[in-house]
């Protein structure tokens, strides 16, 4: 049997295709700060499907990614830093879902889950921003992240990531109760 031969997986494709249709857009306008944003995105759903989370995981989380790059992006009153707290809160909060979507199947206790995607999520936040920071210099954005603005994301992006654990947390327990 192979078990180097890979597996299509529709979900995961569709949710490439969700992130990377206003990457695409983006692109064209020549936006360079969403152009950022999106590969960012990007970067993460590869990485996430690289270490075996599934697609139909992934798919709602591709949709909330797309609906908020979109949001922020086509603001017509400009990104404010009430949309960027915003944007950081949901995204963080759809990392922690899909943290604890992925390890509560590899991992048995809940605290170690939620440690585990805690941690992560925090670190997250901090690539996050040093990516905002380095497409910012290399590409001459908008992004502007100084060091108050980056500590105010990575706040936002650790309490989403929070109530996306904990969310997931609760979740898990009632189909547990079923």
């Amino acid at each position: 049997m192979n078990t180097l031969r890979a597996r299509f997986d529709s979900a995961f494709a569709i949710a490439l295709a969700l992130v990377a249709l206003p990457a695409a857009s983006f692109v064209y306008e020549r936006n360079g700060g969403a152009t950022i944003m999106s590969a960012m995105c990007l970067a993460g759903l590869i990485t996430a499907g690289i270490v075996g989370v599934p697609g139909r995981v992934l798919l709602p989380v591709a949709f909330g990614f797309m609906v908020v790059l979109l949001m922020v992006w086509i603001d017509p009153s400009g990104a404010s830093w009430k949309t960027s707290a915003f944007a950081h809160a949901v995204g963080g909060s759809l990392v922690g879902w899909t943290l604890v979507e992925a390890l509560r199947r590899r991992i048995r206790d809940w605290p170690s889950v939620a440690l585990t995607a805690l941690t992560v999520v925090i670190v997250v936040t901090v690539v996050w921003e040093l990516g905002e920071y380095v497409g910012d210099r290399l590409f001459d954005t908008a992004l502007d992240p100084g060091l108050r603005d980056s500590a105010i994301d990575i706040l936002f992006g650790t309490a989403g990531g929070m109530v996306g654990i904990a969310l997931a947390g609760l979740a898990a327990s009632l189909r547990r109760a079923e």
